[in-house]
């Protein structure tokens, strides 16, 4: 069964953001010439998928589950419970703010996203990508991300400067950045004190 027990849970299958069937597995086979099979995660409740290509070269191996980062399918604490992974929304303390999205399975948070989105100018800013050591590079970052998108459709976009740190620097060559690296705050996110919310990106990816 994908992920560990209640005790001590971990991303055991890879993740990725999207839904509905994937035309690429992660590790960039074509899966119409490569073949694929879809199966369903158990414990992070979500569909999974084997690509074919992957496991005939090493015999295990090229799982991985998509999570829906949808809007719809973000959750408030409330929608949390023993099973299933969550993308679970904490909202900011005052309009414009700093709120999260936590990665989250039970009581286990593997990550969390913080960000500031304005309703009136439609400003948003992404202020910081957190994920615990133990669970990098498993696809936590990128669904954060990509969950935060979509709280911000249609907002234009910035973020805080990625800096000079290795991994961040390879984490967001990867994932692609979310905006502009000098935040353009509203005034509602200035008096927020939004910027600056953090002096530096993280070094948890």
């Amino acid at each position: 069964m994908t992920g560990a027990n209640r005790e001590w849970r971990t991303l055991e299958v890879p993740i990725r953001p999207g839904s509905g069937a994937p035309k690429r597995c992660p590790w960039g086979h074509e899966l119409a010439v490569g073949g694929v099979r879809q199966g369903w995660s158990q414990d992070y409740r979500a569909p999974e998928w084997l690509c074919e290509a992957c496991h005939a070269l090493t015999g295990e191996g090229g799982v991985w589950a998509m999570i829906d980062t949808a809007v719809a399918r973000q959750v408030m604490e409330t929608g949390v419970d023993e099973y299933g992974l969550r993308l679970v929304v904490l909202p900011p303390p005052v309009s414009a703010g700093i709120g999260a999205i936590q990665l989250r399975l039970g009581r286990t948070v593997f990550g969390e996203v913080r960000l500031s989105l304005c309703p009136v100018d439609r400003r948003a800013i992404l202020v910081h990508v957190e994920v615990e050591e133990k669970h990098r590079r498993r696809g936590a970052g990128r669904v954060l991300v990509h969950a935060a998108m979509e709280r911000g459709a249609r907002f234009d976009w910035s973020m805080l400067p990625i800096g000079r740190d290795p991994v961040a620097v390879a984490f967001w060559a990867r994932v692609g950045a979310a905006g502009s690296a000098s935040p353009h705050p509203c005034t509602h996110q200035v008096d927020a004190k939004v910027v600056p919310a953090e002096s530096r990106w993280t070094k948890w990816w």
